[in-house]
């Protein structure tokens, strides 16, 4: 079941979400908004600071969120992009899942899709946070016996190995 504004509020309110904005809260949903460390494999330096950052037509780039999460044991959450921004051709790309037990900043995998340059900016609303209660805790949670490699991460992370997906040139 998703949870309602009254359980965002109260799981907020204790620790869940920190900072904690309830003008955020939505019905079903809560509203995350941009942290200022940016991750961009095209640029040179590839990881800045900052409180904007320009993405070019076609540029990717790994963001994050300023809000820090600490995920209860029987509760995942999914993440959206802001409907407005996916209008404005931004495309929040790929992982949009958060475990039960994550504890952390959330990475987002940032797309512009259209044909002009756009300025993202530290504390716009960037996505939403819909969170969904689970039938029973799991036996393992995201971070418990040496699972969630980025269990605790802060600001952008990159992937925490590339074997899978190795780059062609052999990196």
């Amino acid at each position: 079941m998703i949870k309602p504004d009254h359980w965002i509020e109260q799981f907020a309110e204790s620790g869940g979400i920190t900072p904690f904005n309830p003008e955020q809260v939505n019905s079903a949903s809560y509203d995350v908004t941009l942290g200022s460390h940016w991750i961009c494999p095209t640029r040179d330096p590839e990881e800045v600071e900052g409180v904007s950052f320009t993405l070019f037509p076609g540029e990717v780039i790994l963001a994050t969120t300023r809000e820090a999460l600490t995920m209860p044991r029987d509760v995942v959450c999914d993440l959206k992009l802001k409907s407005s921004l996916g209008r404005l051709w931004l495309n929040h790309s790929l992982s949009g899942w958060i475990d039960c037990g994550f504890k952390g900043q959330v990475t987002l995998e940032l797309q512009n899709l259209g044909p002009y340059p756009r300025v993202l900016t530290s504390g716009m609303r960037i996505a939403q946070l819909v969170f969904m209660g689970m039938e029973s805790p799991p036996r393992v949670a995201y971070g418990e016996k040496g699972t969630g490699h980025y269990q605790g991460q802060t600001g952008a992370t990159r992937a925490w190995s590339e074997q899978f997906f190795p780059v062609k040139d052999g990196r």
